[in-house]
């Protein structure tokens, strides 16, 4: 692991501090996860947004949704 220095506003330390206390999770573990939960919500948004690129250069065929529609596996319980 690196160490990394950054720089937060008091309020939020002391929220940190607050909810990470109790769990017994240090500053790090948390901000550790909040960039990974920031990272893999970037990640959904990129995709999102360049599937909505795609989409808009070539637009589906909506005649074309029967055939999807058959290759489908329906089960029935």
């Amino acid at each position: 692991m690196k160490n990394v220095q950054i720089t937060i506003d008091e309020e939020t330390l002391k929220q940190v501090d607050q909810v990470g206390k109790p769990l017994g999770l240090k500053r790090s573990e948390i901000v550790r996860q909040a960039l990974r939960e920031w990272l893999r919500r970037h990640a959904v948004t990129t995709f999102e947004r360049e599937w909505i690129n795609a989409l808009e250069r070539k637009p589906d065929e909506g005649d074309r949704a029967e055939d999807w529609i058959t290759l489908q596996a329906w089960t029935r319980k």
